[in-house]
C-alpha cells in the first residue's frame, strides 16, 4: 500500500462553462497522472476531516452516489462499462479498516487507476477535478498546498454558453435565477482563484488545442510531454462533449475549433456588451476587454433598471401570475442591484462561500 504523502496534488477548477471537462479527459492515461472519470465530492461521507468510517461503508456509499462514473452520465453525455466490483475489491484491499477524508480520497484514485490496469508509481501527480467554486475551496481544506489548474474563457462568450445551451438543455433554467447566478459566478470565479496563493495556471479554452499550451500544462504537473493528452478521454473512451454543447459532437476526443468564437458579438446588444465589459473587467488580464470610462458608467448605472435582451429569454417565460414569476421579479431586483453597487465600487460577496 502507498502511503498519501508520495503524491503531489492538483485541481481542476472551472469558472463557467470553460472546458474544464475537456482538459480533465486530456489527462486521462497521461503518463504518471492519476484521474477519475468524472466529478465527485468525497467530503460528503464525513462529519468533519477528523472523523475515520470503515473501508467497506464508505466504498459502498460511494458507489450508490456515484454510480454514473462507472455506467452512464446523462449530462457529460459518456457511457463507460468499469467493473464497479474490481474497482470495490482493490479499493479495500489497499485500505485499512477505517479512513479518514484524506485516505478516503488517495485510495479512491488509486483504486480506480489499477482497475483501469494502470501502475501506480511514486511520481504520480493525481488531478481531481472539483469544479465549482464552492467544492474547489473545500477540496483545498484537505489538500491546501495543492496546485490548480483554472479553465476561462471569454466571459461573453462563456455567458452566452452558459445562458442559450442550459435553456435548450433545461426549460426550468429559463428564469432570471439562473441568469443573475450565472452573471455573477463568471466573475466571482475568476477573483477567488485570483485571491489564492496555491501554484495556478490559468488555462484559456481557446487555446486548449494548441501543443505548447497542453505542454505547458504538464510542465505545470511536472511530468513528461505525452501524446496522449491532445485527445480527450475518460478511462480510455474517446469523448464527444456534453450533452449541452451546440456544436456538432466529436467522436474523436479532439479539440473543436469550432469553440474558440461562438458568435457573442452579434448576439449581444452594444448596451449589453457595455455591460459586460464593466462587470468582467478582471478578465482584461487575459482578454482584449474595453474599459469603461466614468461617463459611460453613469449611463450604465441607470441603463442597468431595464431589461437586457438576452434578459427578456428567461422574463418573458413566465408571463402569468405564480411563484415562479415572483421568483423572476425577485433575481431581476437582485441583478439591477449588484451591478449598481459594483458601478458605485461595493463588492461585498465572500469569495470563500457558496453563491
Amino acid at each position: 500500500m502507498t502511503k498519501n504523502n508520495i503524491y503531489k496534488i492538483c485541481t481542476i477548477m472551472t469558472t463557467g462553462r470553460t472546458g474544464s471537462d475537456y482538459l480533465a479527459g486530456c489527462l486521462d492515461g497521461v503518463k504518471n497522472i492519476i484521474v477519475f472519470s468524472g466529478k465527485f465530492n468525497h467530503q460528503i461521507f464525513f462529519k468533519d476531516h477528523k472523523q475515520k468510517i470503515k473501508k467497506e461503508i464508505l466504498i459502498s456509499k460511494f458507489i450508490t452516489e456515484n454510480t454514473k462514473l462507472f455506467t452512464y452520465n446523462k449530462i457529460e453525455n459518456l457511457r463507460l462499462n468499469i467493473n464497479i466490483n474490481n474497482f470495490k475489491k482493490k479499493f479495500i484491499e489497499i485500505s485499512t479498516n477505517t479512513l479518514n477524508r484524506k485516505e478516503f480520497f488517495i485510495r479512491l484514485y488509486e483504486a480506480y487507476h489499477l482497475t483501469l490496469n494502470r501502475k501506480l508509481l511514486k511520481s504520480n501527480v493525481i488531478v481531481h477535478h472539483s469544479h465549482g467554486r464552492t467544492n474547489t475551496s473545500n477540496f483545498l481544506k484537505d489538500f491546501p498546498n495543492a496546485k490548480i489548474l483554472i479553465t476561462i474563457r471569454d466571459p461573453r462568450a462563456n455567458l452566452k454558453s452558459g445562458l442559450l445551451n442550459w435553456f435548450k438543455f433545461d426549460p426550468e433554467k429559463k428564469h432570471m435565477m439562473h441568469v443573475y447566478m450565472y452573471l455573477r459566478r463568471i466573475r466571482n470565479d475568476l477573483n477567488y482563484a485570483l485571491k489564492k496563493d496555491n501554484k495556478k495556471k490559468f488555462i484559456k479554452l481557446e487555446e486548449m488545442g494548441s501543443k505548447k499550451v497542453k505542454s505547458g500544462i504538464l510542465k505545470f504537473l511536472e511530468t513528461k510531454y505525452d501524446k496522449k493528452i491532445n485527445i480527450s478521454t475518460f478511462a480510455n473512451k474517446p469523448w464527444a462533449g456534453d450533452k449541452l454543447s451546440a456544436f456538432k459532437k466529436n467522436p474523436n476526443g479532439l479539440f473543436n475549433k469550432k469553440i474558440i468564437y461562438n458568435g457573442w458579438r452579434e448576439f449581444f446588444t452594444k448596451d449589453e456588451i457595455l455591460m459586460l465589459n464593466f462587470l468582467y473587467s478582471n478578465y482584461r488580464k487575459f482578454y482584449k476587454i474595453e474599459q469603461i470610462s466614468f461617463l459611460k458608467k453613469n449611463y450604465l448605472f441607470f441603463r442597468v433598471i431595464f431589461p437586457f435582451k438576452f434578459e427578456n429569454l428567461a422574463i418573458n417565460h413566465q408571463r402569468f401570475f405564480s411563484i415562479k414569476l415572483i421568483n423572476n421579479l425577485i433575481f431581476y431586483i437582485k441583478r439591477v442591484v449588484y451591478i449598481q453597487l459594483l458601478i458605485l465600487n461595493i463588492d461585498t460577496f465572500d469569495y470563500e462561500k457558496k453563491d
